[in-house]
């Protein structure tokens, strides 16, 4: 179990890590008002799924989403059953980089790139371009 947030577009799908108040929901309100999915909001479980590993909804959060200073928000459409993790972001993790370079960490014994989110945090409508297009191939 994770303290996280996770969107889907299209196919693809984003993992958003980051401490308390550091603004994942916030991004996945964001996002999912350009049209993605939400996947789990708060608590997302990471799971291995015919050797892929997946993300999903645990049942008490599931199809909600909390909107600061407002409420817990009901997802009418939210992604059910395990999907599959394509992109990471940590909300903690900083780079100064102009084009900053991913990590890679190992979860379940799987390797998994890792975007820093700080002290530039992409905006909704760059990660949506990212889940649609992916990164270019010259970089």
């Amino acid at each position: 179990m994770l303290h996280a947030t996770a969107v889907r577009f299209q196919l693809k799908s984003l993992l958003l890590l980051g401490p308390s108040g550091s603004g994942k929901s916030k991004l996945a309100v964001d996002m999912i008002s350009l049209g993605a999915t939400l996947i789990s909001d708060d608590r997302v479980w990471l799971c291995i799924e015919d050797t892929r590993l997946c993300l999903e909804a645990p049942e008490q959060v599931s199809g909600k989403i909390e909107a600061r200073g407002l409420g817990i928000l009901r997802m009418k459409s939210s992604v059910r059953g395990p999907v599959e993790l394509d992109y990471c972001l940590d909300l903690s993790l900083e780079s100064h980089a102009r084009l900053p370079s991913m990590q890679e960490v190992t979860k379940l014994g799987h390797k998994i790139l890792v975007l820093p989110g700080l002290p530039m945090v992409p905006s909704a409508s760059a990660l949506m371009l990212l889940l649609k297009n992916g990164f270019s191939e010259d970089e």
